[in-house]
């Protein structure tokens, strides 16, 4: 699939939006982009490593590509290329560039609710069938998409994107420059219950969960309302989908949580973590600024700054790689020992 809205750029325009260099000719024209298994004739495309290089040079000659994006440290090309440090950046410099432009007609749709009490901004936008409750505040320049709900008291920053189906519950606040994507519930009920007489008892969750500038939630995420406090998620944070982030939960900055993770009550995360696939985190416990847990690691202690950590119980991740090693050996381990009783029995 060609991304592409009608729009054309040259190469020296395109490296001047992303502090690239030019090898080759700066003046050829692209009006589209593609990945390098599909890109056509006269199309802009994407390249990071060096495997099968033979083979993709030869591939962009025959299949006539106008350029390409890449790395400073890729050898020569047949076609011309934009060369930068992180590639990436070019990459995203494109994209934004070939994105369709979408054209809203609408400030507030017909068919939103917007309650009187609230506080939308004149150039903010609510999508078709959205609700905006009492008491909620909508900042300049955020899309509110339609069928979206943002609850009493709620804040929503300036520049943020709700997609459809988001859920924003009272009193919660969400920063300046976020995107939540659609089906992602903020604010629901911690899970916290008091056993009494066989009954479990419903204890109060009164907090709220505090969002703050520049974090990009995926879809279908939960995250729990603190008890009494607030749970936080901070500057910079990104999350995959299908999370679930507990009550009274705090991450720190520029956090990067990947699918199906979870994260108990109380727990607290320090800044530049990387949490993996599937990794699970018990409650109150801390994760030291820095570190990373690996895919399925599930924490059960507290973990220093700038640990590597993987396995049940989490530790180091050499360590782990040991133990996994060793339990490999084990079934001829068995056998040996096996073998030794029997000719223990035959000397008898």
């Amino acid at each position: 699939m060609s991304i592409s809205n009608g729009k054309s750029i040259s190469l020296k325009e395109l490296a001047a939006l992303c502090g690239g260099r030019v090898v080759g000719d700066e003046n050829v024209v692209v009006s589209s982009i593609a990945s390098l298994d599909v890109a056509k004739a006269g199309e802009l495309t994407f390249l990071t490593g060096t495997k099968n290089f033979s083979d993709i040079s030869e591939s962009l000659k025959t299949n006539k590509i106008a350029a390409v994006i890449t790395s400073e440290n890729i050898p020569d090309l047949p076609v011309p290329s934009i060369r930068l440090k992180n590639p990436h950046l070019g990459l995203i410099a494109a994209l934004n560039f070939f994105r369709k432009e979408v054209k809203i007609s609408y400030k507030i749709h017909p068919t939103a609710y917007v309650s009187e009490s609230a506080t939308v901004a004149s150039d903010a936008i609510v999508g078709p069938n959205a609700v905006v409750e009492d008491g909620a505040i909508i900042g300049a320049g955020s899309h509110i998409e339609g069928t979206a709900y943002i609850g009493r008291f709620a804040k929503i920053g300036s520049n943020t994107h709700i997609h459809p189906g988001v859920k924003i519950l009272d009193d919660c606040v969400v920063g300046s420059n976020c995107i939540i994507h659609s089906n992602t519930v903020i604010g629901s009920d911690g899970y916290g219950f008091a056993q009494e007489q066989g009954q479990h008892i419903k204890v109060p969750q009164l907090g709220n969960v505090i969002i703050e500038d520049n974090v990009e939630i995926g879809a279908c995420v939960t995250v729990d309302r603190a008890t009494m406090e607030s749970t936080v998620i901070g500057e910079g944070t990104k999350t995959d989908n299908h999370i679930h982030i507990a009550h009274n939960v705090k991450i720190g900055k520029k956090c990067l949580i990947v699918a199906q993770v979870g994260i108990a009550g109380g727990a607290t995360i320090g800044d530049y973590v990387v949490i993996a696939g599937k990794a699970g985190i018990i409650g109150h416990v801390h994760i030291g600024t820095g570190s990373t847990i690996l895919s399925c690691g599930i924490v059960t202690n507290n973990v220093p700054e700038k640990s590597y950590i993987s396995g049940f119980p989490a530790k180091p991740h050499q360590e782990e790689l040991r133990i996994k090693g060793a339990l490999r050996k084990l079934p001829d381990l068995i056998k040996r020992v096996k073998n030794l009783e029997n000719k223990i029995d035959e000397e008898k």
